[in-house]
């Protein structure tokens, strides 16, 4: 039997491992983490932290990292995605998760694309989950789930690995059993410049 399975609309992925110094970045990074989350009554009990600093990528210690991101980030947008638009990387921050500590499910807005940098993990330090909050109308029994029936789908972090998806994907880190914190750098993305044609366009500039 022949057939095709074309996964339309999908939401795109991309996977690489840098090769990069991850424990240097770790020992670069300040000491100034407050709660994460959105801080209402839906927090889970012990949540992870986050830098107060919205934009460590901006500092100069980091710009090497920067640049490091955002030419592995063209490559998505330009050769794989083959969007035209330059992009600009609107908020960065750094997350510690310690022992048992994890994360709410949430998504990133006023972003389209977004990132995930982990800089210091291991086998038990927590995976990301990544959840379909969509309504597909039925809730079927699945005898073996796949990328084309699952409604979660997970991915273990190692040093180095960097992670790029759609702002609007939910996802949320899973419980550090280690002994160790689990650091990573998040980033947000979002086209700049002219969008769109006729009438129907926008001009963002940050």
């Amino acid at each position: 039997m022949n057939y095709d399975i074309i996964p339309l609309f999908s939401k795109v992925f991309y996977i690489k491992k840098l090769d990069i110094d991850t424990k240097k970045i770790v020992s670069m990074m300040n000491n100034d983490f407050e709660k994460a989350g959105s801080k209402t009554s839906v927090d889970i009990e012990n949540i992870c932290s986050s830098s107060i600093s919205m934009s460590v990528l901006e500092q100069n210690k980091f710009s090497s990292l920067k640049k490091q991101i955002m030419k592995e980030f063209y490559n998505f947008a330009h050769n794989v995605m083959k969007y035209d638009n330059e992009f600009k990387i609107t908020t960065s921050w750094f997350t510690k998760t310690k022992t048992s500590q994890s994360s709410n499910y949430h998504n990133h807005n006023n972003s389209m694309i977004s990132g995930i940098l982990y800089l210091q993990t291991d086998d038990n330090s927590g995976n990301i989950s990544f959840e379909d909050f969509s309504n597909r109308r039925f809730n079927l029994n699945v005898e073996k789930y796949n990328i084309h029936n699952c409604l979660e789908y997970q991915f273990k972090p190692t040093d180095g690995l960097m992670i790029l998806f759609p702002s609007e994907v939910h996802h949320k880190i899973l419980k550090n059993n280690s002994n160790i914190v689990r650091h990573s750098l998040a980033f947000n993305f979002l086209p700049i410049g002219k969008i769109g044609d006729g009438d129907n366009y926008i001009n963002i500039q940050i």
